[in-house]
């Protein structure tokens, strides 16, 4: 009986941890996110990847002045995207590196 209990404790205790660190990568987004929308550019990207397992998202390759940027987003199931589609993206002009593509919820926001 002791083992069993011990068991459930630790799956409890890993679920608890699971469930902070979703948490707490989803409140680090919903920063960046605002901190693009205080103050970005808008330009276009290039799809690099879509990715349907473990998660939905797109890789989006830009350049801002000389450099260029591989970053992901997230995308929906029936967002209708490919491998080198061009999309438009927003991002921040203080940390170029942070962006969102318009298919986040987020991208039409203020």
């Amino acid at each position: 009986m002791k083992d069993k209990i011990k068991v459930f404790l630790s799956l409890a205790l890993v679920m608890v941890g699971i469930y902070f660190a979703a948490t707490k990568l989803t409140d680090m987004r919903d920063e960046d996110v605002k901190f693009i929308n205080s103050d970005y550019e808008i330009t276009k990207g290039i799809v690099t990847k879509k990715s349907l397992y473990k998660g939905h998202s797109i890789k989006v390759r830009y350049k801002v002045g000389d450099k260029f940027y591989i970053v992901s987003d997230g995308i929906n199931v029936d967002d209708n995207i490919s491998e080198g589609d061009s999309v438009t993206i927003k991002y921040s002009k203080t940390k170029p590196e942070l962006m969102i593509t318009q298919f986040n919820e987020q991208f039409n926001k203020q």
